[in-house]
């Protein structure tokens, strides 16, 4: 195919989009997770397919004697099947199946996923060249290979979707997810039901041309496919594009979590100083990564707050309820501070568990925001002073 979106905007994405892939090489491809891998690959078979679908790269190629402008415009739909290879690679590992499998597992069907598609590029490149010989798109030529050769396309593309709408469903079914996740996945259901739709058309198409038969069908569908996928490209990039940014907001020390880790530090500070019955690591975790720092804060104070809960006094009901709660915690610190004999024990309402480590640390961080300034409610000397 050749694309027939406005110059100026084609290249725009496909600049965009080369950016973005090379910004993840840099950035997460060295310690990136698999998934991660598989989306940089992607996005690179995706940005390659829009730069030989541009006319001005067919006619360059054809002009230096490199590619003959019909073999690369099919060249161009073969990378669109290696973009969907690292896709089905990323969906079928979200399978418990291959999670149990291990790595070694991962690794035999990731190989199979990329040999096959290797498999498809050949056979279709094979079938092109009758459409080739005669100079023609093959969107619109009769004969069998047509049949064959957008029906390896059409299987890929189905096999993305199936996936994709699968995989999602089984996780809404499965519930107890937040509703920003619950939104996502019906984003990704419809992803998926479009590229099923995007399938089973242009199989449908292929066979009419092959017929000779709907040629109305054939020209919109052939019209659809030089227009369409320059657009898909640059939502793609967007996506992929986000992950960069939030490493490169995370390397600034402007992520949530970096906030959060900052925010709850000097509150984290004074309870796993006082509360020395806390099991913490032996040495300092060298693991830079915010969130797990977070996390493990959260689960630090939250171990200290049911120590404390033995020397705590009910929330008292003489300060503002917003600061209510770090001042009963410090109250409670400045007791056992000073070495006083533990009571009756009261939970601590920060140390009720929320309904996972998110909700957890939220109530944490509200506290932690009032933290500094709960000693002037103490009526006592500072708990810094104190210690």
């Amino acid at each position: 195919m050749t694309s027939s979106a406005p110059q100026p905007i084609a290249w725009l994405i496909i600049g965009f989009g080369a950016v973005a892939a090379m910004l993840r090489l840099v950035l997460l491809y060295g310690r990136a997770r698999p998934s991660e891998r598989q989306v940089t690959y992607a996005l690179i078979c995706a940005v390659t397919a829009a730069m030989l679908r541009e006319q001005a790269v067919q006619r360059g190629l054809a002009e230096a004697g490199l590619l003959s402008i019909g073999f690369t415009r099919q060249l161009g739909t073969t990378f669109i099947v290696l973009t969907f290879a690292p896709l089905v690679v990323l969906t079928a590992s979200w399978s418990e199946r291959w999670s149990e499998h291990g790595r070694i597992g991962y690794r035999r069907m990731s190989t199979t996923i990329w040999a096959a598609a290797g498999v498809s590029i050949v056979s279709m490149l094979f079938c092109g060249s009758y459409a080739r010989g005669l100079g023609q798109y093959i969107d619109r030529t009769e004969g069998w290979q047509t049949v064959v050769y957008f029906a390896f396309f059409s299987l890929w593309c189905a096999a993305t979707g199936a996936l994709i709408v699968s995989a999602s469903l089984r996780e809404i079914r499965a519930g107890h997810l937040r509703p920003s996740h619950r939104l996502t996945y019906a984003v990704i259901v419809l992803v998926g039901g479009w590229a099923l739709e995007e399938a089973v058309s242009i199989f449908v198409s292929a066979v009419c041309a092959a017929t000779g038969t709907g040629q109305v069908f054939v020209d919109f569908r052939f019209h659809a496919n030089e227009n369409n996928f320059v657009y898909m490209v640059g939502l793609g990039a967007l996506a992929a594009a986000a992950r960069v940014g939030t490493e490169i907001v995370r390397w600034l020390g402007a992520d949530p979590a970096s906030r959060t880790v900052r925010q709850m530090t000097p509150m984290w500070r004074d309870l796993v100083t006082v509360c020395v019955e806390i099991p913490r690591p032996s040495h300092t975790d060298p693991d830079p990564d915010p969130r797990r720092r977070m996390h493990r804060m959260t689960v630090e104070i939250r171990d200290a707050l049911l120590v404390l809960g033995r020397f705590a006094a009910p929330i008292p009901a003489d300060v503002p309820r917003p600061a209510a709660e770090a001042v009963q915690i410090a109250r409670a610190l400045h007791l056992k501070a000073e070495g006083a004999e533990p009571g009756p024990y009261v939970r601590l309402q920060a140390s009720a568990p929320g309904r996972d480590i998110i909700d957890e640390t939220r109530t944490l961080r509200r506290i932690a925001r009032h933290w500094k300034h709960a000693d002037i409610y103490l009526g006592s000397p500072q708990l810094d002073g104190a210690r």
